[in-house]
This record gives structure tokens, C-alpha cells and sequence, in this order.
């Protein structure tokens, strides 16, 4: 997988996590025998907190790995389970929130670790999508920034009740207009679609996806 591309999915999984985050040294996330992690980024600016991800699969299936957590974190965690099976747990370490996602991967599991530095927040709420075009009516939930990487890229995560092919052609007419030119064959289905664009140096990939009268966007921004 592609370093963007994988950006882009560790987007998606982070768009569906539910956290509230707390700073002194990163803790180590456990983990039960039999897993292996992997890091995404360094660093990752997620909306306006300082957050390390990773990535990891585990020979634990859901249940045990939910099992492992209540018998690591006791009451002291928080589980949500999403539409898609998948299972988030959050648990408040010192200054830092921990987030796990996971869902069955196999006989085992797969899912995504994120640690936010809660002492990072800005003074004010920062404006999410800030720079970015968006149809009215769209409502941006995430805005992840990879400040440290060799190429600087941003990942924004919005929704909004547009069809996929509309939101589809309201970007395309958007981005040409501020000088993106297409940089692939964008094709569109009715229930999803990817995008390619470069302007210079700079490259944006758009992500389209619709269910239940919604549209998901996801669009990843890279400045060298």
C-alpha cells in the first residue's frame, strides 16, 4: 500500500473513532502476546492535538482482546462498538487519552492504536477544513495534519447529504477552477469514487463514498 493511500484509510478508521483526549512521556499501549504493531507517522496533529498512531494485528480476536482491556484498564475504560462490528476502546492515561479499534480479522484481529496529547490543545477550537473547498451544507469532523513528514500532507474528513456523484461534480468544477488538474481517469459509481489531482508540486486525492443518504469525503492533501 502506497504511504498516501495508507494515509488515507488510517483517516477513515480515525474519522469513526470517539474520544475525549488528556502531558509528560508517551505511554506504551499494552497489547496481549501475539500481536505486532506497526507506526503509521511520527507525528500527526489530529484535530488540533498533538497524537502518535499505529496500526496493529493481533492473534486475539475481539472478544479476548475486549476481555484483555477490562482486565488491563478495569473500569477506568470506555467501549463503544461502531456499525461496521468493529469495537473502540478508551481509557485515560495520566495527560494522554487512548483510543483502540479493533475488529476480527481472519482468527484474529486487526485495528488501529491512537495516544492524543490532551496538553497540546490550542487556546480556542481550532476550524477544521480551514482552506479547504466544501459544498454548503458540509460538515467537517476531522482534520489530520503529518507536519514532520518529507512531504507535508493533511487529511480532512467531512460529510454532508449529497449524492456521490454529485459532490463528485460539485469537486471537480471546484478544484479546476483553482487550478487542479485531473491526474488520472475519475471515474464515479453511485456508491463511491476516487479522485486525483495536481497542481505544481502539490497533489489531492478525493475519496467519495455514500450509505443512507449521506456522503463520506475524504481528501488528502500533500505540500512539499
Amino acid at each position: 500500500m502506497k504511504r498516501t493511500d495508507a494515509r488515507i484509510a488510517l483517516g477513515c478508521i480515525l474519522s469513526a473513532m470517539v474520544a475525549t483526549a488528556a502531558a509528560g512521556d508517551w505511554p506504551q499501549v499494552p497489547l496481549p502476546q501475539g500481536s505486532s504493531v506497526s507506526a503509521v507517522a511520527g507525528h500527526m496533529v489530529y484535530n488540533g492535538l498533538d497524537m502518535r498512531p499505529q496500526t496493529f494485528r493481533s492473534a486475539a480476536s475481539p472478544q479476548d482482546l475486549l476481555a484483555f482491556y477490562e482486565r488491563t484498564w478495569g473500569p477506568r475504560r470506555v467501549v463503544n462498538q461502531l456499525a461496521d462490528g468493529s469495537r473502540i476502546v478508551g481509557h485515560r492515561e495520566g495527560d494522554y487519552y487512548i483510543t483502540v479499534q479493533f475488529r476480527a480479522a481472519g482468527t484474529g484481529s486487526t485495528g488501529s492504536i491512537g495516544v492524543m496529547d490532551l496538553s497540546s490543545a490550542p487556546d480556542a477550537p481550532p476550524e477544521l477544513g480551514k482552506g479547504l473547498p466544501r459544498p454548503q451544507g458540509t460538515h467537517v469532523f476531522n482534520d489530520i495534519a503529518y507536519p514532520d513528514d518529507p512531504v507535508p500532507a493533511r487529511t480532512v474528513a467531512m460529510r454532508n447529504a449529497l449524492s456521490v456523484r454529485q459532490n463528485a461534480q460539485w469537486f471537480e468544477e471546484r478544484l479546476q477552477g483553482e487550478g487542479w488538474k485531473p491526474a488520472a481517469a475519475n471515474r464515479c459509481r453511485d456508491d463511491g469514487c476516487v479522485q486525483r489531482y495536481e497542481r505544481g508540486d502539490s497533489k489531492l486525492t478525493l475519496v467519495l463514498s455514500g450509505e443512507g443518504g449521506q456522503s463520506q469525503i475524504v481528501l488528502n492533501e500533500l505540500q512539499p
